[in-house]
């Protein structure tokens, strides 16, 4: 299927009117969430989630795409005006862009910030189009068997580069698979479900992504006292001068066109590789940027590449991660899982197959990451002194009403009472994983790709007459499966070997110190 012949009917799914509202609707909610300090992407998507099952399937995902761009836009908001990021990604945004606001030039830093984010979200975008249309013909290719071995393949890399234990990401991993096993199986029967009709039907998927990413992020923000900058330097950091200087001219916005193209064009590879994230794209842009400046000494007093680098990295993180989440069904992390939840929730399968049978539904994607981007821009540049103020909201007043809105949505999904209860234990079990150092992402990603494993894994068997060897022997299947375990091993060997460097490193220091003190 050639992607462009389906451009006429794309454009009409992305320019419907409902479309086009859910859009503009995704990116003002985005930025707010995004104001909010420490509720990031995978937290502001986890929240809407809910509301995203009374959409179509293209509209629900081009809503999503735009909170997910508006999100990580938005965090820089607040580093720059108080230095309180709004997602982690806006950490490297502070280094700059707090320290030319509180020289007086506040609204140069904001704007280019969302020139920055948007450019690198557009970059990303057209590199998505040009690689996602080459990938469509790996649809003819893969079966159930070759779709079995890339949910293992993803599952493999999940525990490998989520954290900095593979042991404790796969144990994550693992957790996720056991419970998307509850209820019925898709190879007959019922399992754990302990004679409790509520569980027959097992965990909704909505249900788990809220409580494993927004869950404890609402119990974080009831628990934590927030400190803020008082009156007098918080009119400093926000007031506008209305100097020249205070501005972006167009050509300063050229000449920081090569910034922009280095920061999205490692935005996109990073956001192609599963795991890093926007804030690896965001340290790994500014330490490049900085790298390749011919004055990296002022860098960290205001400097406009300073922000420009980070920004376009990190917003071109979002269209990149598509293109294996769509194309392959790996999601890199937890936002695009919820993405994927999305498409799953509304009966479309990610992976190869979707290029070829999806009909016009990926060219829409890449038109709404479009408008997304230039609704961004709009808003972004004549809505910050709306979103200001959210930075501000104590956290024992947003913390309650997030879970409040929570629960309210995972019960608005079904009109069922036993989701809320399981939202509460659930959240209050990722609360206790996050505590003792077992990241949430791998339980998402694993509960995720767990009934794409077995449910492929059971149409090849089918198709094999249950005869394994047939299935895995396929050149396809038995490559990626091979490459899935020398992923799995390779971490952990890794693993071990950078700890028994440290241990050494350790002993040598500690022997060292004993003979200084001798």
């Amino acid at each position: 299927m050639d992607l462009f012949a389906q451009l006429g009917p794309a454009l009409a799914l992305a320019f419907d009117p409902v479309s086009l509202g859910l859009i503009i609707l995704g990116v003002l909610l985005g930025v707010g969430l995004g104001v909010l300090p420490g509720f990031g992407g995978s937290q502001a998507l986890a929240l809407l989630f809910p509301f995203t099952f009374l959409m179509e399937p293209a509209a629900a995902v081009m809503f999503m795409l735009a909170v997910y761009s508006a999100a990580e836009y938005g965090g820089s908001i607040p580093a720059i005006l108080i230095r309180t990021p709004g997602t982690t990604a806006a950490v490297m945004t502070i280094l700059d862009g707090a320290p030319m606001a509180e020289g007086g030039r506040p609204r140069r830093a904001l704007t280019i910030s969302i020139v920055a984010g948007v450019t690198g979200g557009i970059i990303s975008t057209m590199v998505f189009i040009l690689a996602a249309s080459s990938l469509a013909w790996l649809g003819l290719k893969f079966g159930p068997s070759e779709l079995f071995a890339v949910g293992v393949f993803g599952l493999s890399i999940v525990g490998s580069f989520v954290g900095r234990d593979p042991t404790r990401a796969f144990l994550g991993a693992a957790i996720g698979l056991l419970i998307a096993t509850i209820g019925n199986s898709s190879f007959g029967g019922m399992r754990f479900v302990f004679d409790q009709p509520w569980l027959f039907d097992g965990v909704p998927l909505i249900v788990m992504i809220v409580a494993m990413l927004a869950g404890p992020e609402a119990f974080r923000l009831m628990l934590s006292i927030r400190i803020f900058p008082n009156r007098e330097q918080l009119e400093k950091m926000t007031q506008t001068t209305g100097d020249a200087d205070d501005r972006l001219t167009f050509r300063e916005y050229v000449r920081l066109i090569p910034t922009l193209l280095r920061g999205g064009l490692l935005g996109t590879f990073v956001g192609a590789l599963p795991g890093p994230g926007p804030t690896m794209a965001a340290v790994l842009a500014y330490n490049e940027e900085k790298r390749w400046s011919r004055k990296p000494e002022k860098f960290g007093t205001g400097i406009d590449e300073g922000i420009a680098a980070p920004e376009s990295s990190n917003n071109a993180v979002v269209a990149g991660a598509l293109v294996p989440a769509l194309a392959l069904g790996i999601p890199g992390s937890g936002a695009i899982a919820i993405l994927l939840g999305v498409l799953i929730s509304k009966g479309i399968t990610p992976g190869p197959t979707l290029f070829s049978d999806g009909g016009p539904l990926i060219m829409a994607v890449f038109i709404g990451l479009m408008l997304a981007n230039v609704a961004l821009l709009f808003i972004g540049l004549f809505g910050v002194r709306f979103f200001v103020p959210l930075a501000r909201v104590p956290s024992g007043v947003l913390g309650p009403f997030v879970f409040a809105l929570l629960m309210i949505g995972v019960y608005a999904f079904d009109n069922s009472f036993s989701h809320v209860v399981m939202l509460i234990v659930l959240a209050s079990i990722a609360w206790m994983l996050d505590k003792a150092g077992v990241s949430t992402l791998p339980i998402i990603l694993g509960f995720v790709m767990g009934p794409i494993i077995e449910d492929n894994l059971g149409r090849a068997m089918i198709i094999a007459n249950g005869n394994l060897w047939t299935v895995v022997s396929r050149p396809i299947t038995a490559t990626l499966l091979i490459v899935a375990m020398v992923t799995a091993v390779w971490s952990y060997f890794r693993t071990v070997q950078a700890e028994r460097k440290m241990a050494e490193e350790e002993e040598e220091n500690s022997q060292r110190a004993e003979g200084n003190s001798q």
